[in-house]
């Protein structure tokens, strides 16, 4: 009988709701709530979260539960993205009704117009929820805005932010082990709006044996997640909804034993960047080079890329001997406003080599599906130092950030340049949108793309079968196949 009756004080307390296989998170007094939709889930009322570019709400399940959702505007069409997740909704009465039988991460779209969309995010329940009074918990608890600043997490140590609880603050640690960031709670990056200098929402250095987990990260100012100089990190079943110019979704940067799985990232900069470079004392600066990155695997994941970047990026800056054993599978690209669905962009001298894209949905890619190339650019080490040289040589067009080489440094600049090769394109579809184009191009005969292999690559129902019927742009290649 004690048990029952402290669970219940603690229910109450926090603010979180159960019933039956179903757990909701009602939001902290100050959140301001959506006025443009309202959902329910099994006949209950959710709180609907309200941001810059989007409606959002959150709740954890099991078994099947019915949705409904109540638009304030009049609704003629529903997408919900992803579409392999086969939600078939039903209209009717103004009201968009489903149902769901296992956890998902969804975007309904309304009008065919994504300026504006209601994300459901549909969690498991929770397995492993920490005592607030366990050894090295910094508990945050539900029902309450903690301003929390600057976290430091020190090895063995644990951040919890519960369901219906929000976060405003950061994350860092340097040269901790097995440390961990979880919940269902919110971390609210707003605070660093208008800071002098920009926070990242999670920043690692040097650490190891690292989890990051379940937590919604809202309005990052810069890159959102970084690991820096690393070795094994879990991210799983993040989401991100950002949109400051920058706010780049997941950073891996000079790391290895990276897994990304069961995310939901909306960026307006890359959603996944993978890079490296000299830096922080291990890798001072000064040496230019940073460790090598490997064994990065990327899965079951959904991806919003906004104005800025691309969806699943390598680059720009690579100071490394080697990039390898980088891996994107099982994966839905919902938007791509400008940039790249996939690109590797080598402005250094790493050997960017055994890089696997592989059954991924692209639902809507306004520009460049595929987008490989070896340049000299605005980050490059033999970049120019002059700022007005940088800005007189930037090139306009297919890529950011690069600069235009004179013939006359041709040959220097080549003395920097790498290489990107056997890369694998596998089961990729384009099912919506525009026929995007795509670019394969090498610095020079010396420094080219070799060995890519395009195998099942399908363009809005077209199995793509050579580079003119896909719209490849070819230049400095070896060995470019179509199967």
């Amino acid at each position: 009988m004690i048990k029952i009756i402290v669970f219940v004080f603690i229910t109450m307390f926090s603010s979180i709701s159960f019933t039956g296989g179903l757990t909701f998170y009602p939001a902290p007094e100050g959140r301001p709530r959506a006025g443009d939709f309202r959902v329910k889930v099994d006949g209950k009322e959710l709180f609907v979260h309200t941001c810059e570019v989007a409606a959002f709400t959150q709740f954890s399940f099991s078994g099947k539960v019915p949705v409904e959702i109540f638009p304030s505007h009049d609704v003629k069409r529903v997408d919900i993205r992803p579409a392999h997740a086969g939600i078939r909704p039903v209209l009717e009465d103004n009201v968009i009704c489903f149902d769901l039988d296992e956890p998902c991460f969804l975007s309904v779209e309304l009008n065919g117009e994504p300026v504006r969309p209601l994300y459901l995010f549909a969690d498991a329940p929770e397995t492993d929820v920490p005592d607030s009074s366990d050894a090295g918990v910094r508990f945050f608890r539900a029902g309450r805005i903690h301003e929390a600043g600057e976290i430091k997490l020190m090895s063995g140590e644990r951040v919890y932010v519960e369901g219906g609880a929000v976060l405003r603050g950061n994350i860092v640690a340097e040269d901790a082990k097995n440390i961990r960031v979880s919940g269902r709670g919110i971390i609210d990056g707003s605070v660093f709006r208008n800071a002098e200098r920009k926070k990242r929402i999670i920043d690692l250095l040097h650490c190891e044996d690292v989890a990051i987990e379940g937590v919604l990260i809202l309005d990052s100012q810069t890159w959102t997640i970084v690991p820096q100089f690393c070795r094994n990190v879990q991210i799983r079943g993040i989401k991100q909804v950002n949109w400051q110019f920058g706010s780049d979704g997941v950073d891996i940067v000079g790391s290895s034993g990276i897994v990304v799985d069961g995310c939901f990232l909306r960026n307006n900069d890359d959603c996944i960047a993978v890079k490296t470079w000299g830096g922080r004392e291990k890798y001072p600066r000064e040496s230019v080079k940073g460790p090598d990155v490997f064994d990065v695997r990327v899965s079951h994941s959904v991806f919003w890329n906004m104005a800025w970047g691309n969806a699943l990026e390598i680059g720009f800056e690579l100071r490394a001997d080697r990039i390898h054993g980088i891996s994107f599978i099982d994966c839905d690209i919902i938007h791509v406003e400008r940039g790249a669905a996939f690109s590797i962009h080598n402005g250094d001298d790493a050997a960017v080599e055994d890089v696997r894209f592989e059954n991924i949905r692209v639902e809507d890619c306004r520009h460049k599906l595929i987008d490989l190339a070896v340049f000299q650019s605005q980050y490059s080490v033999d970049r120019p130092q002059d700022p007005e040289e940088r800005r007189r040589r930037y090139m306009n067009g297919a890529w950011d950030g690069v600069l235009r080489v004179p013939p006359n440094e041709r040959e220097q600049a080549s003395r920097h340049r790498g290489f990107i090769r056997n890369v694998v394109f596998r089961d990729i579809t384009v099912t919506d949108g525009p026929f995007p184009f795509s670019i394969v191009s090498g610095f020079d005969p010396e420094h080219a793309v070799e060995n890519v292999i395009v195998e099942d690559l399908a363009i809005l129902g077209t199995k793509i079968r050579d580079a003119a019927q896909g719209r490849f742009f070819v230049e400095h290649t070896k060995n470019i196949q179509f199967k």
